[in-house]
């Protein structure tokens, strides 16, 4: 089994190796049950509110409202079971000069009352050649088309109002001003979501939209 993480500053280059990959968390891609690191990782958890992201195949834009900071505005914790996670990036938007790296800390708190598991940020390429990556070693990169996301962070379990924090970046290898889907917004540097076990019950929520320009 091969396992390769994701430096800075980072290259598009993926490895596919087949077979299986097992995950600083134990746990094996591919594998059945709530822990299985399969590409949608569970059911979306919020499918009436504020955020635009985080359907079931991972796809969609990320977005919606939040409060200061990118945090998203949560549903109440009735709606959601015993473990309430919540997303914040810092920053939420900024200018990278071409050829660098722009710097994001991924931050996700448990406000709910039973310890969330298996906790792990997903993060996807939001635009052609300008590829998401982390120097963390809780973060590995992309192998084949089994993996989950472009980079995926195993945070382990998060007990209640604990916060567990990553660092992250997005390369700028072209320069991009706004957002490619449109609009006079800037454009996102990558996407990404919170997937985790609440009951025996696998559960994703979309994070919110880090967005950035080129400063050239």
């Amino acid at each position: 089994m091969n396992r390769r993480r994701r430096t800075a500053p980072l290259l598009r280059v993926l490895v596919r190796v087949p077979g299986c990959l097992v995950l600083a968390s134990g746990l094996v891609l591919g594998a059945a049950g709530a822990g299985a690191a399969a590409p949608g990782w569970g059911e979306p958890l919020w499918p009436r509110t504020v955020l635009t992201a985080g359907d079931a195949d991972g796809t969609g834009s990320a977005g919606g409202t939040g409060s200061a900071g990118g945090a998203p505005v949560p549903p109440s914790a009735d709606d959601r079971g015993g473990a309430v996670l919540d997303g914040r990036v810092t920053p939420v938007d900024t200018q990278v000069d071409e050829d660098e790296n722009g710097d994001f800390t991924l931050s996700v708190t448990n406000t709910g009352t039973v310890t969330a598991q298996d906790v792990r940020v997903l993060l996807d390429d939001a635009t052609v050649d300008n590829p998401v990556g982390s120097p963390d070693g809780r973060c590995l990169s992309r192998l084949d088309a089994q993996s989950p996301a472009d980079l995926w962070c195993e945070l382990g379990d998060v007990a209640p109002l604990q916060t567990v924090s990553v660092q992250v970046h997005a390369f700028m290898n072209q320069c991009v001003w706004l957002d490619p889907d449109g609009g006079s917004q800037r454009a996102p540097a990558f996407r990404w979501r919170v997937g985790y076990v609440d009951g025996g019950r696998a559960l994703t929520i979309a994070g919110p939209t880090p967005r950035w320009s080129c400063s050239l």
